[in-house]
């Protein structure tokens, strides 16, 4: 009975001891894991934001003009110069609307560049760089200079012609208009509108040849961009063709309306109809055949005009590594420092 009573207090200081010794590795464990894991996250955000750091937040020119971009851009500045949008301001047929309207200041918000409607000043007559390039980063060229090759960009102009795009199938697909509008010469990015549809539509395009339209020489536009018979085509943010690129009734009958009744109504002929609309009725003068080459185009790049940091994993997975490898190196550590210990007393005695 003395024995028993006398191991008791012994076999529960020694658990007692066991359980020091197994908190005070977890505590260490923990702390050095912990410690390594803010290693890791300190490094992860002092080293990645600067390799990612974003150009586009220089501050913009302090006088940006598009006469400043001839010195490296000459080509390009040519090409808009006798471009659409380079003459937006000066084009005769706009000059007659807008001065036949009182010259409304609100129609140089797409004939002009930097147009502030308060004051009904603006930066550049035309559609110039700034349009679709700011800003501009201070230390451009070394910095990436924003492009917005976005169709809704477009469409801020280009009303009606982006409403038609939307619904369309090439809207759905997310193309956007510069896959088949040069911004710069604001034409084709090819040499003719079946050429661009080829590059695409390789199929469609060799069996359209065998058709009695092709041999009548029509275009896949002639019927999916039908010419916009709106008295405002062209004017006003009203595009001449429908950009929805669906063939409809209007389509057809604008070369087939005869033929859309009975052979046996004699009142009723290709002759006695009227055109029901200016559009141009075809056949039109037969066109070369034309290869079927992909006529691709070398990619945009794009650059964001926000600019955007790197991803909260960047900063999760190194802490996250550094504390599991903490964790598995503190046995070792606790190991290591507690031989020391041990040396460290036999050495005393």
């Amino acid at each position: 009975m003395l024995n028993l009573l006398t191991i008791r207090p012994v076999s529960q200081a020694g658990t007692e001891e066991d359980l020091k010794v197994i908190k005070s590795l977890r505590n260490t464990r923990i702390i050095f894991g912990a410690l390594l894991g803010a290693l890791m996250l300190i490094l992860a955000f002092t080293a990645i934001p600067t390799a990612s750091a974003a150009p586009l937040r220089q501050a913009p020119t302090p006088e940006a003009n598009a006469q400043e971009c001839v010195g490296c851009h000459e080509g390009l500045r040519g090409y808009w110069d006798q471009s659409a949008h380079g003459y937006a301001l000066v084009d005769a047929d706009f000059q007659k609307a807008w001065t036949e309207q009182g010259s409304p200041t609100e129609c140089l918000a797409c004939h002009t560049t930097g147009f502030d409607p308060e004051t009904g000043t603006y930066t550049e007559g035309g559609i110039g760089c700034l349009s679709c390039h700011s800003p501009v980063p201070g230390n451009h060229p070394e910095a990436y200079m924003p492009t917005d090759v976005s169709s809704r960009l477009c469409g801020n102009c280009h009303i009606d012609t982006f409403a038609e795009w939307e619904i369309s199938e090439h809207g759905q697909q997310g193309m956007t208009c510069n896959q088949c509008h040069n911004p710069h010469t604001a034409k084709l990015r090819v040499g003719t509108s079946q050429e661009l549809c080829n590059s695409c539509h390789n199929t469609e395009g060799h069996y359209y040849t065998f058709t009695g339209h092709a041999r009548e020489g029509l275009l896949c536009t002639d019927c999916h961009l039908r010419v916009n018979d709106s008295p405002d085509a062209g004017t006003m943010g009203h595009g001449e063709r429908n950009h929805s690129f669906k063939v409809d009734l209007q389509s057809c009958n604008d070369c087939h309306l005869g033929d859309m009744h009975s052979e046996t109504d004699e009142a009723m002929t290709n002759a006695s109809i009227e055109s029901k609309t200016d559009v141009a009725c075809y056949p039109v003068e037969p066109v070369q055949p034309v290869e079927f080459t992909p006529a691709r185009q070398a990619p945009i790049a794009y650059v964001s005009p926000t600019p955007t940091g790197p991803s909260p994993l960047v900063y999760i997975l190194p802490a996250g590594i550094g504390l599991v490898f903490g964790a598995m190196m503190a046995p070792w550590v606790d190991r290591l420092s507690k031989k020391r210990r041990d040396n460290g007393e036999k050495g005393d005695e």
